[in-house]
């Protein structure tokens, strides 16, 4: 589905760039070389990735504008130092209402493989086959948004040529050259630009996002085996005194 997805857009750019020529020369502003350098190169990335790596980046980008992670990496080490005691005291069974209240997905995940009596390895391969998975998917998609910014400048070299071939092929009549000339000019131009100003530090800001979500994942996995082997609270602190360290606020941090 992703190929013929892929397929179809690339199609369709090369065929409106081919059959919707500016009239003339109006500077900065071609649509014909627009819809080139905005289509083709996420369709040409469809022929090796999916639509569902492309929803991932978005996601991504996304989220990072609105970024909580100090905030969920709060909430996620109240809610294991909450449950590593009430464990203690009260029993594996006592997590119910707690996973019930949980908003992260592996945290809740990882209580109700405790609550149904998972032995710690079982927990420990399941969590981390779903963090693995998640990266995965997050790698692809950074993959995706970095290739694209590689493969602009080369859609845009091609835009060029299609514009000094409609040059060419003009040039018994001078009043149609200007057509051309904007195609050859202004496709070399999006083509650098979207490379180097949008697509690549977007690839490189989901890796960013990839790291922070995987660091809190990896606290999320150790923080559920040490409450299923029902060790110390004080364990937990350290265990999470070592995450909040390297990704809390310093006033977060001053104020514990």
């Amino acid at each position: 589905m992703s190929q013929l997805l892929g397929l179809s857009g690339i199609a369709f750019a090369i065929w409106y760039a081919l059959t919707h020529p500016a009239a003339k020369f109006h500077g900065y502003w071609d649509p014909a070389a627009m819809v080139l350098l905005g289509v083709a190169p996420p369709s040409v990335m469809m022929l090796s990735h999916t639509v569902q790596d492309l929803i991932m980046g978005v996601k991504l980008l996304i989220s990072s504008i609105f970024s909580r992670h100090a905030q969920h990496q709060a909430e996620i080490i109240a809610t294991l130092t909450r449950a590593s005691q009430i464990v203690r005291t009260d029993g594996l069974g006592s997590l119910v209402p707690l996973r019930d209240q949980t908003r992260y997905d592996l945290l809740r995940d990882g209580f109700s493989l405790i609550i149904n009596d998972f032995k710690t390895e079982e927990i420990r391969h399941n969590l981390l086959a779903r963090i693995n998975a998640k990266q995965t998917h997050m790698a692809l998609a950074a993959n995706l948004f970095e290739n694209m910014s590689k493969l602009c400048p080369g859609m845009g070299m091609i835009g060029t040529l299609m514009g000094l071939i409609a040059m060419l092929s003009n040039m018994s009549d001078p009043t149609k050259l200007g057509s051309g000339m904007a195609m050859a000019l202004i496709t070399t131009l999006y083509g650098l630009m979207l490379g180097t100003i949008l697509y690549g530090p977007w690839g490189e800001k989901i890796q960013i996002e990839a790291e922070k979500i995987n660091e809190i994942d990896m606290m999320v996995l150790e923080g559920v085996l040490n409450i299923r082997g029902k060790k110390s609270s004080i364990h937990m602190k350290d265990i999470v005194k070592t995450y909040a360290a390297k990704h809390m606020p310093q006033a977060t941090r001053g104020a514990s």
